[in-house]
This record gives C-alpha cells, sequence and structure tokens, in this order.
C-alpha cells in the first residue's frame, strides 16, 4: 500500500511538502466548494445571496464539533502509526464515527432553537425579512449535514494521519460533482426535479457531505487498509477509548468554534456600525485571506501528522526539525501574501467590487491583514506541533480568552468607543489578537509540557490489560519499533 513516508526524501522540507500538498489541494478545494455554491445560489437574486454566506457560515460552525474531533483522530492515528500499534489507528478512528451518529441524532432538537439564534442575530445585525427568511430555509436542511460531515471528518482525521491525504482529495472531488449536479437540479428544478431555490443548494449539500463519506468509508474498509490496520474489525465501542478521543478532541472543536464564531460575530454584530461599504470591504478582506490562510492551514494539518508519528516513534530531535521546518515554510508563503496584500491591495479589492468606497476601504483593511500573516502562520504551525503531541486543552483556552477578549471585546469597545477610527479599529485588534496567540502558542511549545503527554495511557480495556495487536500485525508493529 503506497503512502507517504516521513523516513524517506533528502530532507524535513521535502518530506513536509509531499505530505501537505494533497492536503493543500483538499482545503482548497473546500474554498472552491463554497465558492460554487455562493455563485449558484447568486442566480437567484440579491436576497439569496446575501443569505447564503452567513447561513453557510452557520452550519460549518456547527461542524466544527465534529472536525475537531476528526483532527484528535488524526493526532492518535499518527501517533500509532508511529509507534507500530497501527490497529489503534483504527480502533480510535471507529470511536469518531459513533460520536458522529449521536451529532446526527443531536441535530433534530438543535433546529427550532438555531432557528431562533438565527433570526435574533438577524435582526441585531440589520438583515431584511426576506434575507433571514432565507437564512433560515437553508439552515433548516443544511443542519443535516452535521452527522455525515462529522464522519467525514474522523475517517479524514485517519487518512491524515497514517499518510494518506489523497484519498482526501479523491473523495472532495467526488463531493464537489456531486454538489454542483445537485445544485443544477434542486435550486433550478432540472431532470424532473422541483425548483427548491436556496433549501435545493443546503440539500445538495448534504447529499454531497453524505456521498463522500460512503466513499471515505468505502476506502476505509478496503482490503489494503483492512490487512495493515485491521479497520473492519477494530469497531468495538470503548468507553475507555472515547473518553480519551474526547478528551483530546473536544478542545479541538472548542478551538474550532470559537475561531470560526468569532469572525462570524466580527463581521455581523462589529462591522454594521460603520455601514454597507466596510461591512462588504471586511468581506471581500476575508475572502482574499482564505489565499493565505487555507493552504497554510494545510501545510498545519501535515505538520501535525509528521509531528505525531515522530513522538510516536520517541524521536523529538525529528519532531522539532519538523516544526522549524514547517514555521520556514509557512511563514514564507504568508509573508509573500501579506506582501501581496500591501502592495496590491487597490488592485485586488477592485476584482471583487467596483464601488470607489468599498475599494477605499478595503485597502485599508488589508494593510492590517498583511501585517499579521506572520503571526498567523506562527500560531497555526504551533498549534498544529501541540495537537501533534496531544496538547490540546490549553490552545484552545489561549484561543478562546485572546479571541474574546481581544478581538472580539476589544473590535466591540473601539466601535462604541473609538467611532474616529472608523472600521480599521476593530481591525487593529485582529492584529493584536493574532500577535499575543502566537506568542503564547510559542511559549507553550518551547516550554515542553506537550513531552509530558502520554496519549496511550489508560486505553486498556474493561479488565485492565491492554488490547493487543492482531497476530498478523505483530510483526509489522515489531518492524515499525525497530526503525526499518
Amino acid at each position: 500500500m503506497s503512502r507517504i513516508s516521513p523516513n524517506t526524501g533528502p530532507s524535513p522540507a521535502y518530506r513536509l511538502l509531499a505530505l501537505a500538498m494533497p492536503i493543500i489541494g483538499i482545503t482548497v478545494s473546500r474554498m472552491v466548494m463554497g465558492f460554487i455554491d455562493f455563485a449558484m445560489v447568486s442566480e437567484l437574486g440579491t436576497a439569496a445571496q446575501a443569505a447564503v454566506s452567513p447561513a453557510t457560515m452557520y452550519v460549518f460552525t456547527f461542524q466544527c464539533i465534529g472536525f475537531g474531533i476528526g483532527q484528535a483522530v488524526q493526532t492518535f492515528a499518527a501517533q500509532a502509526d508511529g509507534r507500530g500499534e497501527r490497529h489503534m489507528a483504527s480502533a480510535f478512528t471507529w470511536q469518531s464515527i459513533y460520536v458522529a451518529v449521536a451529532m446526527g441524532l443531536l441535530v433534530i432538537p438543535l433546529i427550532p432553537a438555531s432557528r431562533e439564534l438565527v433570526e435574533w442575530i438577524g435582526v441585531n445585525a440589520g438583515h431584511s425579512a426576506e434575507v433571514r427568511a432565507l437564512e433560515i430555509a437553508y439552515l433548516e436542511v443544511g443542519l443535516w449535514a452535521i452527522g455525515p460531515s462529522a464522519v467525514c471528518g474522523g475517517f479524514m482525521g485517519f487518512f491524515n494521519g497514517v499518510r494518506r491525504p489523497r484519498i482526501g482529495l479523491i473523495t472532495i472531488l467526488i463531493s464537489i460533482a456531486a454538489n454542483i449536479a445537485g445544485n443544477y437540479a434542486l435550486i433550478f428544478g432540472h431532470w424532473g426535479f422541483p425548483a427548491m431555490g436556496i433549501r435545493g443548494a443546503a440539500l445538495a449539500t448534504v447529499g454531497a457531505w453524505g456521498i463522500r463519506a460512503i466513499a471515505l468509508a468505502a476506502f476505509y474498509c478496503s482490503e489494503p487498509f483492512h490487512e495493515t490496520y485491521q479497520t473492519r474489525t477494530g469497531f468495538a465501542l470503548s468507553r475507555v477509548k472515547l473518553g480519551r478521543l474526547l478528551k483530546i478532541g473536544l478542545p479541538s472543536s472548542l478551538q474550532m468554534f470559537v475561531d470560526i464564531s468569532s469572525w462570524l460575530i466580527f463581521l455581523m454584530v462589529i462591522m454594521p456600525v460603520y455601514g454597507t461599504a466596510a461591512m462588504a470591504a471586511s468581506n471581500i478582506s476575508l475572502q482574499l485571506m482564505h489565499l493565505s490562510f487555507m493552504p497554510a492551514v494545510g501545510m498545519g494539518f501535515a505538520l501535525c501528522t509528521l509531528f505525531g508519528f515522530s513522538v510516536g516513534e520517541k524521536k523529538l530531535d525529528e519532531a522539532n526539525a519538523f516544526v522549524r521546518t514547517g514555521l520556514v515554510l509557512t511563514m514564507g508563503y504568508m509573508g509573500g501574501i501579506g506582501l501581496l496584500f500591501f502592495f496590491g491591495r487597490g488592485f485586488l479589492v477592485g476584482l471583487l467590487s467596483d464601488d470607489p468606497e468599498v475599494i477605499r476601504v478595503g485597502s485599508y483593511l488589508l494593510i492590517w491583514a498583511a501585517i499579521f500573516q506572520i503571526s498567523d502562520a506562527t500560531a497555526i504551525v504551533y498549534s498544529n506541533a501541540l495537537r501533534g503531541a496531544g496538547d490540546t486543552r490549553w490552545p484552545a483556552c489561549a484561543v478562546a480568552m485572546c479571541c474574546w477578549g481581544i478581538f472580539i471585546g476589544g473590535g466591540f469597545l473601539l466601535s462604541r468607543l473609538g467611532p474616529g477610527l472608523g472600521p480599521n479599529g476593530p481591525w487593529v485588534m485582529s492584529v493584536v489578537y493574532l500577535t499575543v496567540l502566537a506568542v503564547l502558542l510559542l511559549a507553550r511549545y518551547r516550554g515542553g509540557k506537550w513531552k509530558e503527554i502520554e496519549l496511550f495511557a489508560h486505553t486498556e480495556d474493561a479488565e485492565g490489560s491492554a488490547a493487543p495487536a492482531p497476530p498478523h500485525l505483530a510483526s509489522a508493529s515489531a518492524t515499525a519499533k525497530s526503525g526499518e
């Protein structure tokens, strides 16, 4: 079974880039899927165009819980692979599937409460009644994607953890094709389907997630993966393993939830004070920021896997080398994008708007986005390194405090107490937030607490004995531990 090995290649940079490129392809493909949804829904008119972005952000915010659990699977899978106990990777993957099923069931009581939340936010943010109705229409259907997307998160954590990210890239391309076809059929009423408008877009998205979950499951249960990782026999529900998975995964979920929800509040509550042009400029700036942070996130996921594998092998010098390399590569890329933002800011904003006021305001906002690129790169690298070691609770608390104490809290105060600063005031707080967070994560990493984490401690079965590897994997485990 061909895969990307951390023990081959001329340098840590080669190994990191070889693993990162397919993952970056996945993150960029997600961005493409979102753009396709936006473009196709825009054909329904201005109100639908205004509703689809916040509606998809609402859904994604809730999906972060499942994605955080999937990131924990990646950590366990990478370290289990490094330890030569490959059957443990599948055991933790199955626990995440049970969490995903539970999340899918929790959608039912969540929908009514979500309606009220969206209505309240929309009223306070000045959304028209028509836009609020369309947001709720999308949300009522789109929330059903939480279950299948959580399943995808668990399987993707496994494939990224065992260094087979190309599987994820293949399946997301399949889901993009399904989403386009579903949008065409269900939004506009083609091929005998009813024209459902924005609800059709939500239903197509749910279907695309379901198709991707099925495709990932097919790869996961295939003979090559079963032979190496016992993917078809490690499905027993384990209270202890589930508890360990949640202990590592829930802080990651919280971190993602806080990060995404803070930008949602920033765009929908803080920026409307400055008027339509500032709102549009902020949205455009955030869209342009995808150019920098989406590939960087892909690099971070690759770093998490290689760092976790090295920790599992007890090769801490190699783990540190991957962090240094990841920092250079990520800073180099995001720093370059920062220069592009600074020197090309007017041109870039002009690509997405022909309104002179939006271009003027957006040109200022991109300066702040350019400034925080290096801090953002630092935070991404050290956050993923700590996650690879299983250190997730402390970073999640740091992100929560910085997000809501500095970014949202400070931004809100400046929007009310310093109106003369205009929209630059809250955006300055984004620079402060990411700078402080980067320093905190760097200090946590250098403090070395992650070296003391025993990720697989207390994963014994109910009788207190460690679960043995399947007999035919014993030789593979011995080989892996010997470094061959």
